[in-house]
């Protein structure tokens, strides 16, 4: 290829490359990557060619169906036209990059927004519906009394919605398409279940902007600054990151039994419900190793969220795996004693580090945690894994126990051993020396052994 290639930059990966290619070491496959469709005279050619080449292709419709989305777009939504006749409204233009229009829209035609009751109009949003806070309660309050309806103008800060069509050329009429609400979810989702009470006096200071589709970090922005006033979570301001979007499509479509909560009010229907704060804590304590570090919510989603999510390693099948190894832990919490140390929280989390220690220390437990979804392809693996690791916490929690027991029982200062990482790192070092001596004693089986043993069996 060096020497008969006439594309320059390719030669020159082969050649800086050569020594890599050309070792024992590495099997060769080809991937052959291209956005057109491959045709009849492809198909007959990987097939002449399967067994020499091994090449692969990946065309247009494969790209398609395993891409995973890491952003969120509008909503396809029809044209709904707001009713303004007789009120006064605003509409500029902010540059060429948006045109926005302000307006006293009545509640009776917000409630007819498609996407309410499923929440799919809040997707850009960075909650979903609370339903049962204060400010929900309020609102409620204000609907049900007919006589303040025409005061919403006066006591709700109104909302936001971005459209990829807005057109005004109706006169009293406002028409958007394409639309999705990024702040104020709370007020429309609570006109929504009262819609029965509204009136056509009840209106709402409404911000429409009109973006392109593709403005996608512009969308962004707005969300973020229309949101930066209110009582917003460093949690919420992620939600529709990168990052947590990809998660969240991977997890939906790789493991349709489980649902990656991202934003609160979430709606997981009858899936099993991870929440991110929840997975930043699983893989802080077992990939970072700092199960000290897992209480301070707010640094999750702010100082560590790079680090704890952004990771090439971390993905929708490693945050699944970890999060059946926790709840298999807090199965096994009535096995601690003293009890008063199992009802701790920081507990599951720190039975998790040292889970993740004795794994990373074994042949096998090294290909698990670096890629624990390889250990989770059908329902005979997974149970396999949990299996294994049911026997190691037991054996982990007797060691565990024992050093309690040693160091006073009930007298032994848990809070202090779990705000200090050296004091912590000091007894995670004696269970973890107690467990590799029975494992040299062959008194209990490494995970290496019992992983082989089960799947030869299965």
């Amino acid at each position: 290829m060096i020497s008969t290639t006439g594309n320059s930059q390719l030669k020159n990966l082969l050649i800086e490359n050569k020594d890599l290619l050309t070792s024992s070491k590495y099997t060769i496959r080809g991937i052959f990557v291209t956005n057109a469709i491959k045709d009849s005279n492809a198909e007959s050619f990987l097939n002449a060619t399967s067994v020499t080449t091994q090449l692969k292709v990946w065309d247009k419709p494969l790209i398609i169906e395993m891409y995973v989305p890491s952003e969120k777009a509008i909503p396809a939504t029809s044209e709904i036209a707001f009713d303004v006749f007789g009120y006064d409204y605003v509409e500029y233009n902010v540059g060429n990059t948006a045109k926005v229009v302000i307006a006293p829209v009545s509640a009776i035609d917000l409630v007819q927004m498609e996407g309410i009751k499923n929440q799919q109009l809040f997707d850009l949003n960075l909650r979903k519906d609370l339903e049962k806070t204060k400010v929900n309660k309020d609102i409620g309050k204000s609907i049900d009394n007919a006589s303040e309806h025409g005061n919403f103008l006066l006591y709700h800060n109104g909302i936001t919605i971005i459209c990829d069509k807005l057109d005004t050329s109706d006169k009293g009429k406002v028409k958007i398409q394409g639309y999705s609400v990024v702040n104020g979810c709370q007020t429309v989702s609570s006109l929504y279940r009262n819609k029965a009470k509204v009136t056509q006096d009840s209106r709402i200071l409404t911000r429409i902007i009109q973006v392109n589709a593709n403005q996608s970090d512009l969308i962004s922005r707005i969300t973020y600054n229309s949101n930066n006033q209110n009582g917003i979570k460093a949690r919420d301001f992620r939600s529709n990151t990168q990052t947590q979007v990809r998660l969240q499509q991977e997890i939906n479509q790789f493991y349709p039994d489980y649902f990656y909560e991202i934003k609160r009010g979430d709606e997981p229907e009858q899936r099993i419900a991870i929440e991110n704060t929840l997975a930043g804590q699983i893989l802080l304590a077992f990939d970072l190793k700092r199960p000290w570090s897992v209480q301070r919510y707010s640094k999750i989603f702010d100082d560590l969220h790079q680090e704890i999510f952004a990771r090439p390693e971390v993905s929708g099948g490693r945050i699944v795996v970890l999060f059946d190894l926790y709840k298999e832990i807090e199965r096994d919490l009535p096995r601690i004693e003293p009890p008063l140390f199992g009802g701790y929280q920081i507990t599951k989390f720190f039975l998790l580090y040292l889970l993740s220690e004795v794994l990373s220390d074994d042949a096998v437990g090294k290909a698990f945690y670096k890629k624990p979804e390889d250990f989770y392809k059908d329902s005979a693996q997974k149970e396999n894994l949990l299996k294994c690791i049911h026997i190691i916490l037991g054996d982990l929690i007797i060691d565990l126990n024992g050093e309690f027991k040693e160091a006073g029982g009930d007298n032994f200062d848990f809070k202090a051993t779990f705000k200090a990482p050296n004091l912590l790192r000091s007894l995670t070092n004696k269970v973890i020396a107690s467990h590799k001596k029975l494992i040299a004693r062959e008194r209990v089986e490494s995970f290496s052994q019992m992983w082989n043993t089960f799947e030869s069996q299965s």
